[in-house]
């Protein structure tokens, strides 16, 4: 078999391979179903039998919340079909095959005495494959292995019947519109920044998550600590209570200072229990938050928080929270990319305003013979066919200038937002700096109250032994302590949801927290 035969089967057998990977990848990225989970109600029923405790610190309910987070699951698929956007956008510059087969049979009157028949007849067979596509610069090519037969019954055909073969490739390069890397991968650019965008966003809602589960779990300290500080400031009164009827027995106070310290246990009784309902709602949006309500197991445990809210000073630096902010923050980053999309968006409009000149040519050799491996052996560089030529086209009417007034009409909009933007961030984090220190000082201060409340209780109650100070004195004294220790708990609280909020503020939430997302 001669040398050219050989080429020719190898192209052929190299086209049907790329069919058959195609064919296979296709099948092969089928989406696969995932296993369905019914939901337990006997496992919930069953759990909620037996008293459990949950001792849990502030990562873990982080962990948790991030687990099954609906919010998160559902922007975790946008980057994902983003992504699938960018595979679509490329397709454009996948090469496509194509393969063709024609019978053509014809009988008729011949028209002509040199036919040599009354009737006359012929029968054409095509058979043409090829590959055709486009690169980034606009140019498009077409690969083509032309092949005929053609038999007849003329007499002047001299043979009869032939074979005509013909590799040939097929260029066209547009000059103007249409042309560049930039405007033929417009599509593209566009898409992996929508995919950026996405991720950004995806960022910014776990950003979100973290810091409300973060303030959730210190909420839920807070009310711990206020039903713990109702339960004190009960048993404080009903301390007072048995001391005044030990003292109403002596006959040393009056009724009315019994009933009093009575009436003050029984409304205490009342705070302590509204106490413990708060605590029980903040431990309930602290398992809805984690997503706790929906595992059997721990749904109905009681949560015990192992952390503390920290009480260190937070050193802050206005300049250098906005340099972070300017940084780190997901929205700030998927706006400049949005700007840049537009960017590209503009320069494809700009484009379009300019006439189509292409350069087309085309370029093959023929062979031709009686039989079609005789043919092959034919296609030589003395049979050549080519063409050349130019192909110009002025765009006519206001479309395309109107699309590209529109492009930038857009993207003036969006500078003035994106302004607006960079003026909201500057605020944001200077108060959220400003929530920081003046949350430190009450802290402070709260602390500083708290302490001499609580000595001067305890001075009240040695004069109160001495009979220099009376009950509802007393009482007063307790209800000054209780509340000083309430906002002392309280400030403690806010201050160190100060500190999320600036860290979410600066975008910072994620590396403050060795949170890493996966791609």
């Amino acid at each position: 078999m001669r040398k050219k035969q050989v080429s020719i089967y190898i192209f052929i057998f190299i086209i049907c391979g790329f069919i058959f990977c195609a064919s296979v990848y296709a099948l092969g990225s089928a989406p696969k179903k995932g296993p369905e989970s019914d939901f337990d109600k006997e496992a919930f029923i069953e759990s909620a039998k037996t008293d459990k405790v949950l001792k849990i610190g502030l990562l873990d309910c982080v962990t948790y919340a991030l687990k099954n987070n609906s919010e998160i699951l559902i922007k975790q698929i946008e980057p994902k079909l983003k992504e699938g956007d960018v595979k679509i956008a490329r397709d454009e510059f996948e090469p496509d095959f194509t393969a063709s087969y024609n019978l053509h049979n014809e009988a008729s009157l011949s028209s002509s005495i040199l036919t040599g028949a009354a009737t006359s007849t012929y029968r054409d067979i095509n058979f043409n494959a090829g590959i055709s596509g486009k690169i980034t610069t606009g140019t498009e090519y077409n690969l083509e292995f032309l092949n005929q037969r053609y038999k007849s019954n003329s007499a002047i055909q001299s043979i009869n019947p032939y074979y005509a073969t013909e590799p040939r490739i097929t260029i066209t390069q547009p000059l103007f519109r249409g042309s560049g890397i930039l405007v033929n991968k417009a599509d593209i650019t566009i898409a992996k920044n929508n995919k950026q965008q996405s991720d950004e966003s995806f960022k910014d809602e776990v950003m979100t998550v973290v810091t409300n589960t973060k303030a959730a779990y210190y909420n839920y300290i807070y009310f711990l600590e206020n039903y713990s500080i109702a339960k004190a400031s009960l048993q404080r009164a009903r301390d007072l209570m048995e001391i005044n009827k030990a003292r109403y027995e002596k006959g040393l106070i009056s009724s009315v200072d019994l009933l009093e310290s009575e009436a003050a246990v029984a409304q205490r009784e009342k705070t302590a229990i509204a106490a413990e309902s708060s605590l029980k709602k903040a431990e309930d949006e602290l398992k809805l938050i984690t997503n706790l309500v929906d595992d059997p197991q721990l749904w109905n445990a009681s949560i015990e928080a192992i952390d503390r809210p920290q009480t260190q000073v937070f050193e802050t630096s206005l300049p250098d929270s906005l340099q972070n902010a300017f940084k780190y923050r997901p929205d700030y980053s998927a706006e400049k990319i949005s700007l840049k999309s537009r960017d590209i968006r503009i320069k494809v409009a700009q484009n379009e305003l300019m006439p189509t000149l292409d350069l087309t040519g085309s370029f093959g050799l023929n062979g031709l013979d009686r039989g079609y491996e005789q043919a092959l052996d034919k296609v030589d560089t003395d049979f050549k066919d080519w063409t050349a030529g130019v192909k110009f086209t002025v765009p006519w009417g206001g479309t395309e200038r109107a699309k590209y007034d529109q492009r930038k009409l857009e993207k003036a909009q969006a500078l003035i937002a994106f302004k607006r933007l960079e003026q909201n961030i500057i605020l944001e984090v200077r108060d959220k700096v400003r929530e920081v220190d003046i949350q430190h000082r009450q802290f402070v201060a709260a602390g500083i109250s708290k302490e001499k409340e609580s000595q001067n209780y305890e001075a009240q109650k040695e004069r109160y032994v001495a009979g220099q100070v009376s009950t509802h004195d007393m009482l007063d004294y307790q209800d000054a302590l209780a509340q000083a220790e309430l906002e002392l708990m309280r400030s403690l609280i806010d201050y160190n949801i100060a500190i999320i909020n600036l860290d979410k503020a600066e975008g910072l939430t994620l590396a403050k927290n060795d949170i890493q997302l996966e791609d």
